[in-house]
């Protein structure tokens, strides 16, 4: 009944097509309307109007009731008819992607925004000059991201590799380029609980600041040249350049953006509580998310989005901690009376851990003090430290990285951090330091134990010992805190964990004692 190249739209892929941007009070047109897919969805979410075009009659009949319909054939639709449109949004036949799209953005008006899916080989493959100028057309106003096969369970499914364009077109108003990008005054309050406003506006206002004196530069350029001509054989270039690469405009946007966000998540402090498992979420997060406007409502939706998975992804981590020590180690395990297989074991009170610390004979042979190792291993026990912060609610600065606790022969613990002091280059020394600290009215602990290769000592939540062969023994110091993590790792797995009171009862009976 229909044209081979009709696929209606998912509801789930056009959510992506307008991941972050807001519909409310805008004009949508869509230039392959179809059976108004993409219009019922821009409805539902706050548009004002949605124009849509479309070629067949049948489908027409459906969209009139959905959309107001511009015209049939969408490359004769012009300018003047979509010249107040704020958004296209558009699902093109996939056989001729690269000509549709090239139309929608020609008659575009200014500043406005385009999202536009089509077969990923159009771009992969840019053999035919459409093609090449839509190429050249992503480079310089837009970019584009893979969705792979999003129309295998569609209504009408295809296994056509599918990419997701997104443009900009540019105008001449700073005025239309930034329009939304502050809260109006009633809304700012309400996003004070996430992070402080005034951090979030001035984010913003540097962004589009950074934009503006961008072309403020290419300004000059235009002005240099218009001065010098006649005097020059070839006119005179200035560009911006990032440790000697080449930026356009629509680069140093991006590339700004992906950088604010990461600045957004250290000054959350998100890093002290993210597992290496979690740094490599939240990268794929800022690049995931780096097309989106960096504008004030996107950046407090996308740390509510943030915020409100970090209980899941805390427990992947903890997961993650639980099988690197439990795994290779079975002196690590601790059995619970009743589970007869493998499968059902916690992590014991004292656990092992290999290769957190050597002892190089050219240097230290005979020595006492402990050298720590470098690399993955000591990234865990980051991870695990974070860990039970995250379970106890305790502050992971306080805790102290264990290498350099180690290392350094002086440690000035405050409630809310700890500050190693020596004397060589790049650690400040005790007496200044305590010296600050004082001035600020802060309360601290000084702890000068130097730890050595078979002394126990105490570090963040552990009684510690270090062995020349490389391995270090860890004892909860904590019960409780021990009960804890393995309650939750029993919750996370389904074991139906017995209570404190007879793990205590069964672990004398294991180990004899009284």
């Amino acid at each position: 009944m229909f044209h081979p190249d009709f696929f209606p739209t998912p509801v789930d892929v056009i959510e992506r097509m307008l991941s972050g941007i807001s519909l409310y009070g805008k004009v949508v047109y869509d230039p392959s309307g179809g059976k108004g897919d993409i219009a019922v969805y821009a409805y539902q979410h706050g548009a004002k109007e949605v124009l849509s075009s479309e070629i067949s009659t049948e489908l027409q009949k459906i969209l009139s009731t959905r959309s107001k319909i511009i015209g049939s054939d969408f490359f004769e639709i012009e300018a003047c008819q979509i010249s107040h449109v704020d958004i296209i949004v558009m699902n093109p036949p996939f056989s001729k992607g690269d000509l549709h799209i090239l139309h929608a953005f020609e008659i575009a008006p200014p500043g406005c925004s385009l999202f536009a899916l089509c077969n990923t080989n159009t771009l992969k493959n840019p053999h035919y000059r459409s093609r090449m100028e839509l190429v050249k057309l992503v480079e310089c106003f837009g970019s584009y991201e893979s969705l792979g096969q999003c129309f295998r369970n569609a209504e009408r499914h295809t296994d056509v590799e599918v990419s997701l364009i997104r443009l900009k077109k540019p105008c001449p108003s700073y005025e239309t380029e930034f329009d939304g990008f502050f809260l109006e005054e009633e809304q700012e309050q309400q996003a004070d609980a996430i992070m402080p406003y005034n951090l979030i506006r001035d984010l913003v206002n540097r962004y589009v600041g950074a934009v503006k004196t961008f072309d403020q530069q290419i300004e000059a350029a235009v002005k240099m040249n218009q001065l010098t001509e006649g005097f020059f054989k070839s006119p005179i270039a200035m560009s911006l350049t990032q440790d000697g690469v080449l930026k356009t405009r629509n680069d140093f946007k991006k590339d700004f953006q992906k950088a604010a966000w990461d600045y957004l998540f250290e000054k959350l402090n998100m890093q002290h509580y993210a597992t290496r498992g979690l740094k490599e979420y939240i990268n794929q997060f800022v690049e995931q998310q780096a097309h989106i406007p960096f504008t004030m409502a996107n950046i407090y939706r996308m740390l509510e989005i943030v915020i409100g998975t970090q209980e899941s992804r805390m427990d992947k981590a903890l997961l993650e901690i639980f099988d690197k020590i439990t795994k290779h180690h079975d002196e690590n395990r601790y059995y619970v009376e009743g589970w007869k297989t493998n499968s059902h074991f916690l992590v014991g009170k004292q656990f092992i851990l290999p290769g957190l610390c050597y002892q190089d004979p050219r240097y230290n042979k005979g020595s006492s003090k402990i050298e720590m190792a470098h690399g993955d291993q000591m990234d865990f026990i980051d991870d695990l430290i974070k860990g039970l912060c995250h379970l106890s609610g305790s502050n992971y600065k306080r805790m102290g990285n264990l290498a350099s606790w180690v290392r350094s022969p002086v440690r000035i613990v405050t409630d809310q951090e700890v500050f190693y002091c020596h004397e060589a280059a790049g650690w400040q020394g005790q007496a200044s330091r305590e010296e600050a600290l004082r001035r600020a009215g802060i309360p601290y602990t000084v702890v000068n134990d130097k730890p050595m290769y078979g002394e126990w000592f105490d570090w963040a939540f552990f009684r510690c010992k270090a062995f020349k062969k490389g391995s270090m023994h860890f004892e909860f110091k904590d019960p409780k805190l021990w009960e804890l993590f393995n309650q939750r790792i029993a919750k996370i797995k389904g074991y139906a964990l017995f209570e404190a009171k007879e793990q205590t009862a069964y672990q004398k009976r294991r180990t004899g004692r009284k």
